[in-house]
């Protein structure tokens, strides 16, 4: 089978994104991420705050199968709405997912495709810890705060490490149970255990926190966190 795109080294078969269905996916995605559902809560009261019933223009960097375009879309007053992914298979099911909504769908890096400008917001979630070194994700930062609007914001839910090495070792071991104790099976539990160890590349948030801040953020705040997941809202208006 010919691979998908690839991003910065990872192809959606290296995922598991080439065969999973849109509905495991999202069982599965669920189970992996400690905190996953209370991440998107707070995301939601975050739109609510900083956009009111503004109409925004909104770039979504990694949409999967659209459950975090959902949240999006049904709490903020969306003018066009751009998601990009570079898998095929997870641009079929958000199709699937938003086809009431007034999306646009992109098949692509998007480390490497132009962004639209002026965008009010953007978002990615569980996505920007692919990309492969910490120059990787300095680089995705300062083309996200280009293209953002003089008042927009960045939204990143993601997975992290920390610098200190004790806090570090004990939040992995807290995701890895949460991994044992989730899965539904042991195949599942073999490949989420694979892609965390070996696929993902996880940079320590305090880093995160200050290459933002070196990209021009002007107001960074972590809006939760739970073990290595983490939701961070970047503000370049200040």
């Amino acid at each position: 089978m010919k691979k998908e795109l690839t991003q910065k080294g990872t192809t959606p078969e290296e995922l598991h994104y080439n065969y999973y269905s849109a509905e495991k996916y999202e069982d599965d995605i669920r189970r992996a991420i400690p905190g996953y559902g209370e991440m998107h809560t707070g995301i939601k009261k975050a739109l609510a705050t900083e956009f009111g019933a503004k109409k925004i223009t909104v770039l979504e960097l990694g949409i999967g199968t659209g459950l975090t375009a959902q949240v999006v879309l049904d709490n903020v007053n969306v003018g066009k709405y751009l998601g990009i992914d570079f898998s095929q298979s997870m641009l079929n099911g958000a199709r699937k997912r938003l086809e009431r909504y007034p999306v646009e769908l992109e098949l692509g890096d998007y480390a490497a495709v132009d962004f639209p400008k002026e965008n009010g917001l953007v978002i990615s979630v569980i996505s920007i810890h692919h990309q492969a070194t910490p120059r990787d994700k300095k680089k995705l930062f300062k083309k996200i705060y280009k293209c953002l609007s003089a008042d927009g914001i960045f939204l990143f839910g993601d997975l992290f490490t920390q610098r200190n090495e004790h806090e570090a070792a004990l939040n992995e071991a807290y995701h890895f149970h949460h991994l044992v104790e989730n899965a539904v099976d042991e195949k599942t539990l073999a490949e989420w255990a694979h892609h965390y160890k070996f696929v993902n590349h996880l940079a320590a948030i305090e880093d995160q926190i200050k290459w933002l801040k070196q990209a021009g953020f002007t107001d960074v705040e972590v809006l939760y966190s739970k073990f290595n997941t983490a939701a961070i809202i970047a503000k370049k208006g200040g």
